[in-house]
């Protein structure tokens, strides 16, 4: 029988859910990764008030809803050079750098659709991190794939649309 996690730490759940981890693992510098997220997620010029609000979400779920750090990410331009960034934060360069290219792919996809500049972005911040553009095409893949299932079960669930 495997031990029940509590689910009192903000991100409990996600992480189980998302990546199978019995514990949170310590963040560190959620900042720079919600921030690289957005810079990402504007490779395309637009940062898409979808994209904005799926990374605000997301990192809303991780934190518990921290509300400073939340309202800087709401008002963050997303400018900044995602190298520089991801560099400036070993928890992200040692820890983080595999999740947060995948998430990257996820935030991009937000407002429908990863564009060749966010995809582009994408590879650039990847290979900051010692991560090959054949692994960010693995990870997109894989993303896809699970977004198909995602889309094929909710549409089995409810067949005449979501009720809310």
């Amino acid at each position: 029988m495997t031990e029940a996690v509590a689910y009192t730490e903000p991100g409990a759940w996600l992480f189980r859910q998302d990546w199978a981890f019995s514990s949170v693992p310590e963040f560190g510098d959620i900042r720079v990764y919600a921030k690289a997220l957005l810079v990402v997620a504007r490779g395309d010029g637009i940062l898409a008030p979808e994209e904005r609000d799926w990374v605000l979400g997301y990192i809303g779920v991780l934190t518990g809803g921290d509300d400073e750090l939340l309202r800087e990410l709401a008002d963050y331009k997303a400018e900044d050079d995602v190298v520089a960034l991801v560099e400036s934060s070993e928890v992200v360069t040692r820890v983080a750098r595999r999740p947060l290219v995948f998430d990257a792919l996820r935030a991009c996809d937000a407002d429908g659709a990863i564009a060749p500049g966010e995809i582009e972005q994408i590879k650039r911040m990847a290979e900051a991190l010692g991560i090959t553009g054949e692994t960010v095409d693995r990870f997109k893949d894989a993303y896809l794939e699970e977004k198909a299932v995602r889309t094929a079960r909710i549409a089995a669930v409810f067949p005449d649309g979501t009720p809310f």
